[in-house]
């Protein structure tokens, strides 16, 4: 049954890896229809929203299946709290970001000024506490990195380096570049695990 959910697990992390950059490309393309066409440069609904919901969701099932992971292959538990603060983070972002969106949008263009700086401030404490997160899993897998594989330990220093650039928010947005790294290292991770499981 873990074989499956590993597969699963990492075909979809794969798959992530590919949307993530996708919906930001929508994202942009998005904006230039709207420009181009309209003159409008407020914020838009489309479908890259509704692929970074989709990535939200596996982001989730991605997550989980690490902690089982974690727990039952290498009986470590000492980032189970973290990386539910990380699901908890992701789900409340999402809900949280497109809904000040759709504020911006109604408020458009009369309060444009000062919904944009609580849109900025609201991605700073963002930023900075999914990097602390990100930092604190970091350091802890690196603790004990000797317990694990090379993907694990990759993606530990892959995360660490994506935690300081979100802590330093200004260089949040290179952080981004990361994300589908990350995705990658945890599909491999998987689907290694689910082929030494059928070996067993």
């Amino acid at each position: 049954m873990n074989d499956a959910k590993y597969a699963v697990a990492g075909w979809l992390a794969i798959i992530a890896s590919v949307l993530f950059p996708l919906a930001f490309i929508l994202s942009i393309i998005q904006g230039v229809i709207a420009g181009a066409a309209f003159g409008y440069t407020g914020p838009i609904f489309g479908p890259s929203e509704a692929l970074f919901i989709g990535i939200t969701v596996i982001s989730v099932y991605v997550l989980l299946v690490f902690r089982r992971l974690l727990n039952d292959r290498y009986q470590y538990h000492g980032i189970d709290t973290l990386i539910v603060a990380t699901i908890i983070w992701n789900i409340l972002f999402q809900f949280a970001s497109l809904g000040l969106r759709g504020l911006l949008l109604v408020a458009w263009p009369e309060s444009e000024l000062a919904m944009k700086i609580v849109y900025i401030l609201f991605l700073s404490i963002a930023m900075i506490s999914i990097g602390i997160i990100d930092i604190l899993m970091a350091l802890r897998l690196i603790q004990v990195k000797d317990r694990f594989n090379d993907a694990l330990r990759a993606f530990a220093y892959v995360t660490l380096a994506g935690g300081i650039l979100e802590v330093s928010v200004f260089l949040s947005p290179l952080s981004l570049i990361l994300v589908p790294v990350t995705f990658v290292i945890l599909g491999l991770l998987f689907l290694r695990e689910k082929e030494e499981a059928e070996f067993i």
